[in-house]
């Protein structure tokens, strides 16, 4: 190969090269999208007590009028939230709750060169403290399976009181001793009246006799 090839050769080397560099730095920045750094709590975790808040944070600054946010139950629900506050690559969304369970924040962010990102996370609370229930959610009482019948209606403000079948209420037995004392009386009369009678009757038959 004579020396004005291998110039030419090499010349068309170099500017191959210097292409590719410059086509690598303007695809550079189209391809960076925002991605979640790390989340609070982090994904999957299980907790005891169910926080107040929860935040995520991005490798770019958020644009917080175009970030949307989504938390849904342990049933499937989607729990009603306050907005969530944004401060430079980072979002905190104060937290509601239904019941006890693993909960979904599903968000949707744009990144700087315009692209839409979507992504999820998950974490599983136990208790929940009584200020953080959602509006209607912790506040129903359990049903009694087993209702239990209401006392029958005192009249007068009386307690009802049962009487013994084997004994005699107390006014039945005044009322039986004073039936046996007027029959008494009553026979008593008949005799003292049938006494006089006699007492008369023989008299006359005394005098009839005389």
């Amino acid at each position: 190969m004579s020396q004005a090839s291998l110039t030419r050769t090499v010349r068309a080397l170099v500017a191959a090269a210097c292409g590719a560099a410059l086509a690598l730095t303007a695809a550079s920045p189209a391809s960076a999208h925002a991605g979640v750094v790390g989340t609070d709590p982090e994904d999957g975790a299980n907790l005891d007590v169910a926080p107040e808040s929860i935040s995520v944070t991005f490798s770019e600054r958020l644009d917080g009028p175009s970030t949307e946010i989504a938390v849904t139950g342990p049933e499937g629900e989607e729990v009603e939230l306050e907005a969530a506050a944004f401060d430079g690559d980072t979002f905190t969304q104060p937290m509601r709750y239904t019941v006890a369970g693993q909960y979904t924040v599903a968000f949707r962010v744009i990144s700087e060169d315009g692209h839409r990102v979507d992504d999820s996370f998950t974490f599983t609370v136990g208790e929940i403290p009584v200020g953080l229930f959602a509006d209607g959610a912790g506040e129903t009482e359990p049903e009694d399976d087993d209702p239990q019948p209401d006392p029958p209606a005192e009249a007068d403000g009386e307690t009802p009181v049962a009487i013994d079948a084997e004994e005699p209420a107390e006014g039945a037995s005044e009322s039986d001793t004073g039936t046996v004392l007027a029959t008494v009386l009553l026979v008593a009369l008949v005799v003292a009246l049938g006494a006089v009678l006699l007492v008369k009757l023989l008299g006359r038959r005394r005098t009839k006799d005389s």
